[in-house]
């Protein structure tokens, strides 16, 4: 394997493990040169997980032929899911656009809230919940122009969970007004 080393250039075929054995990797026999490596990122992002590091470390991972690791992901989504969601789409991956969004408006309607950097779900009782539409559309819009049978199954996919929530925005909306009219509706004495 060869080695270019950053700060003279040159080349070396030494033991491509050699500097995660200077950055804190343990070097055991059950984890090869490339799962510490990979262990390596991940500590390195858990330290700092600013969107900044998350976003030049997923579009790299996405421009590459690898699959994107989930403990990525799970920060991911939790800083920031709709810039993951247009990140991916950027990079056409459409697959894991569309898990992201169902995931999300899942979690506006109250499955895995926490996951998804959230406070809160969907309640009449609570503050809205805001929903990225327009990143939404930018998929669907991919999607749609494809034309193959897994993108229109994930369009449709797509399209049946956001008429869902639809549906849900519609019933929170009336049981809050219902909800604030009663609460603010004047006495009557008789």
């Amino acid at each position: 394997a060869v080695v270019s080393t950053q700060s003279t250039g040159t080349q070396t075929s030494a033991g491509c493990g050699d500097w995660l054995s200077h950055n804190e990797v343990p070097k055991t026999e059950e984890l090869g040169t490339v799962e510490r490596a990979w262990l390596y990122l991940q500590r390195q992002v858990e330290q700092d997980p600013s969107w900044k590091n998350l976003k030049q470390v997923l579009s790299q991972i996405l421009a590459a032929p690898y699959p994107e690791p989930l403990w990525l992901l799970r920060l991911c989504k939790k800083e920031d899911p709709a810039a993951t969601i247009r990140l991916c789409t950027q990079y056409s991956n459409l697959e894991l656009a569309v898990y992201l969004s169902i995931g999300y408006i899942g979690a506006i309607s109250g499955k895995e809230t926490a996951e998804y950097g959230l406070q809160s779900s969907l309640q009449s009782n609570l503050p809205p919940v805001y929903l990225p539409y327009a990143v939404f559309d930018q998929v669907l819009l991919q999607l749609k122009e494809k034309q193959d049978r897994v993108s229109l199954d994930l369009y449709q996919d797509l399209i049946n969970e956001t008429n869902s929530h639809i549906a849900l925005l519609s019933q929170v909306t009336e049981d809050y007004e219902l909800l604030h009219r009663v609460k603010f509706a004047p006495l009557t004495m008789t």
